[in-house]
C-alpha cells in the first residue's frame, strides 16, 4: 500500500516537470526576422535583422545556410533598452550584412534558435544597371611598367605604377597589392592627386612598386582587384543621405613580362644589374704609419635599382707583407619614390709588416648597365701610405772607451822628473782603467736602470693609471677593440724604452709566453668594431699583470702605503 502511494507521488512529480517544460517553451519569446528592404541590385548590400525580447535568448546561429546566395560581410549583436509609461523593456538583436551573389528571387530560410525559429524571407534582386553610351566609369585602374620596352633582367628592378581613378562617392575602397610568383615586391611611394579622363574629374591614388624577379622566363603579374562601394543619394531624401550603396569590383589587366638571364658576354664575378653603380672610399687620417699600426680603408658601394642585400664585396688582390682584417659589412636600402637605392660599406683594417710604401690597391667592380644594356666597370683608385720602421728601440749600446793616450817612448821628460814619480803615474793610470772596467761589468750584470725598468705603482702617473684602468675594464667586458687601443697607447707611451713600438713587436720582445699569446689573439680580434664573443680578455689582463709583477721584482722592493693599481 505504501509502495503504491510512493509510485503515485513520483508519477505526479514527473508529470509536473513535463508540464512546466511545455509551458516554458510555450512562453519563450519568438525571434523575428526582417530585411531593411525587399529589393536590391546586384552589388548592393542588404541588412538582415534578427530580434527577440527575451534577453536570455541566444542568437548565436549558424549562417552557413545563406552562403549559397549571399556573401556574409558582417555580423554584430546589439541590446536595446527602453522605458514606456514607467515600464522597462529590453530586446536583443543580431544584425547581419549580406550581399547578393546573383539576380533573381533569393530566399532567406527559417533560422533555428534554442526554443524558437524565425520566419523565412524573400529578397528580389535585379541585375546591375549598364553604363549609358558615353557615360564614364566611376572607378577604373591604370597600370604602367618601367622600363616600358624592356629588356628586363633577372634580379634587376622593374618599376610598376598603379593608378586608381575614382569619383568622390566611392567609399570602403581596398585594392590588393601585386603578387607575382618568383619575385619580391617593395612598395616605394603612394601619391594622391586629381586628374581628368574623358571629360570627367577623378581623384587618383598612385602607388609605385619595385619588383625584383628571381628567375628568368615569363613573369606574370596577376590582376589587381579593387573593391568599394558607390554611395547613392535617393532623390526623395535629399537632406538625408543613406549609407547604402552599390558595391563595385574592378580589376587591372594581367601583365606578362619576359625576364632575360645574365648575358653571356658579362664577365663580372657577381651579377650586378643596375641603372647606376658608384664606388668611393674613406681612408683614416694616418698619413705616416709605423710597422704594425693599422690604417682603415672603407669602401662604399652605392647602386640605383638594387637593394643592399644584392651588393657584393669587391675582390682585393694579394698585398705582400700585409695583414687585412675585414669588418662586418653595413648596408641599408632606401628609395627616391621611383627607384631603390642600395648603400653598403665594407671596412678593412690594413696592417703593414714592413717599412716602406703601403699601396692600398685599385679595386674594380664589373656591373651591367640596364639603361644602356652593356657591361661597365666601376674603379676605385689606389691609395699610398708611407710606413715608417717600428718604434721598438734596440738595447742601449755600450759607451765606447775614450782613446788611450799613448806616449812617445822617445819623448823627453823634464830633467826634474824622477824615476819614482814616473812609476806612481803609471800605477794611477792602471788603477783608473781597472775601476772603469769594473763599472761596466756591474752595469751589464744589473741590467738597464731608470726609465728602462717596468713602471711600478709608485711611478705611475695619473694619465697612465687611467689608461691601465681602461685596459682592465675592456678586458673584463670582452671589448677587444678598446683593449687593443688602450694597450697600443700604453706600449707607445709607458712601456720600457727598449720595448716600445707596435703591439706585435712588444709581444715578441716581452719575454712572457702567455702575454705574447694573449696579444696575438687580441691582434686578430681587435680590429672588429663589434668585438666577437669568443675573445677572452681576462687571459690578456692576467698575463699582463704577471709580466708587470715580474718586471717589478727585478728592482729593490720599496715600502709604500699606496693601494694596488690593479685590484682583482
Amino acid at each position: 500500500m505504501v509502495f503504491s502511494r510512493t509510485l503515485k507521488r513520483a508519477g505526479s512529480s514527473a508529470l509536473t516537470v513535463i508540464l512546466m517544460m511545455v509551458f516554458s517553451a510555450a512562453q519563450a519569446a519568438p525571434v523575428t526576422a526582417k530585411l531593411d528592404r525587399s529589393s536590391a541590385v546586384v552589388g548592393e548590400t542588404v541588412t538582415l535583422i534578427l530580434q527577440t525580447t527575451d534577453t536570455d535568448q541566444s542568437l548565436d546561429v549558424d549562417l552557413s545556410v545563406l552562403e549559397a546566395d549571399f556573401d556574409v560581410l558582417n555580423r554584430r549583436s546589439e541590446t536595446q533598452m527602453s522605458f514606456v509609461n514607467g515600464r522597462q523593456s529590453a530586446s536583443v538583436r543580431l544584425v547581419v550584412t549580406l550581399e547578393p551573389k546573383r539576380a533573381g528571387q533569393l530566399e532567406i530560410p527559417a533560422l533555428k534558435f534554442p526554443g524558437a525559429t524565425s520566419s523565412p524571407l524573400v529578397l528580389n534582386v535585379s541585375a546591375a544597371p549598364q553604363l549609358a553610351p558615353g557615360e564614364a566609369e566611376p572607378v577604373f585602374i591604370e597600370v604602367d611598367i618601367q622600363p616600358e620596352g624592356g629588356p628586363h633582367y633577372v634580379l634587376s628592378q622593374i618599376g610598376l605604377t598603379v593608378r586608381i581613378f575614382y569619383q568622390a562617392n566611392l567609399t570602403e575602397a581596398a585594392i590588393n597589392p601585386p603578387a607575382p610568383d618568383q619575385a619580391t615586391v617593395r612598395l616605394l611611394d603612394e601619391v594622391p592627386y586629381q586628374a581628368d579622363r574623358n571629360g570627367e574629374r577623378y581623384r587618383v591614388l598612385e602607388r609605385r612598386y619595385a619588383i625584383f624577379p628571381e628567375r628568368s622566363g615569363t613573369l606574370t603579374i596577376p590582376p589587381m582587384q579593387l573593391t568599394g562601394r558607390l554611395i547613392e543619394r535617393p532623390s526623395d531624401r535629399l537632406w538625408q543621405p543613406t549609407v547604402r550603396g552599390r558595391r563595385v569590383r574592378v580589376e587591372s589587366a594581367p601583365i606578362a613580362l619576359e625576364i632575360s638571364p645574365r648575358p653571356a658576354e658579362y664577365t663580372g664575378d657577381y651579377w650586378l644589374p643596375a641603372r647606376r653603380i658608384m664606388l668611393s672610399q674613406q681612408i683614416s687620417d694616418n698619413e705616416d704609419l709605423h710597422v704594425g699600426e693599422p690604417v682603415t680603408r672603407t669602401v662604399i658601394l652605392d647602386a640605383v635599382g638594387l637593394e643592399e642585400n644584392m651588393l657584393e664585396e669587391p675582390v682585393w688582390p694579394q698585398i705582400p707583407a700585409t695583414r687585412i682584417y675585414p669588418d662586418q659589412p653595413q648596408g641599408i636600402s632606401r628609395d627616391d619614390g621611383e627607384w631603390v637605392l642600395g648603400h653598403k660599406e665594407f671596412r678593412y683594417a690594413v696592417v703593414p709588416e714592413e717599412a716602406g710604401e703601403l699601396v692600398l690597391p685599385e679595386l674594380r667592380l664589373n656591373w651591367w648597365d640596364t639603361v644602356s644594356n652593356q657591361q661597365r666597370t666601376a674603379v676605385l683608385p689606389e691609395h699610398r701610405v708611407n710606413v715608417l720602421p717600428s718604434e721598438l728601440n734596440q738595447s742601449p749600446s755600450v759607451m765606447p772607451l775614450p782613446p788611450a793616450v799613448v806616449s812617445d817612448v822617445n819623448q823627453g821628460y823634464p830633467d826634474t822628473m824622477s824615476a819614482g814619480r814616473a812609476i806612481v803615474w803609471q800605477v794611477a793610470t792602471g788603477a783608473f782603467a781597472l775601476l772603469w772596467l769594473l763599472t761596466l761589468f756591474f752595469y751589464f750584470r744589473r741590467g738597464p736602470r731608470g726609465a728602462d725598468l717596468a713602471v711600478t705603482n709608485e711611478q705611475v702617473t695619473p694619465d697612465e693609471q687611467a689608461l691601465l684602468k681602461g685596459l682592465r675594464r675592456a678586458c673584463q667586458k670582452g671589448d677587444a677593440s678598446s683593449a687593443r687601443k688602450d694597450l697600443s697607447h700604453w706600449i707607445r707611451s709607458y712601456a720600457p724604452r727598449n720595448l716600445r713600438g707596435s703591439m706585435r713587436d712588444f709581444g715578441s720582445a716581452c719575454g712572457e709566453q702567455s702575454l705574447q699569446t694573449a696579444i696575438a689573439e687580441l691582434d686578430v680580434y681587435g680590429f672588429a668594431h663589434d668585438s666577437p664573443a669568443g675573445w677572452k680578455g681576462d687571459e690578456l689582463w692576467a698575463a699582463f699583470k704577471r709580466w708587470q709583477n715580474q718586471q717589478g721584482a727585478r728592482r729593490p722592493a720599496k715600502t709604500t702605503d699606496r693601494p694596488d693599481l690593479y685590484p682583482d
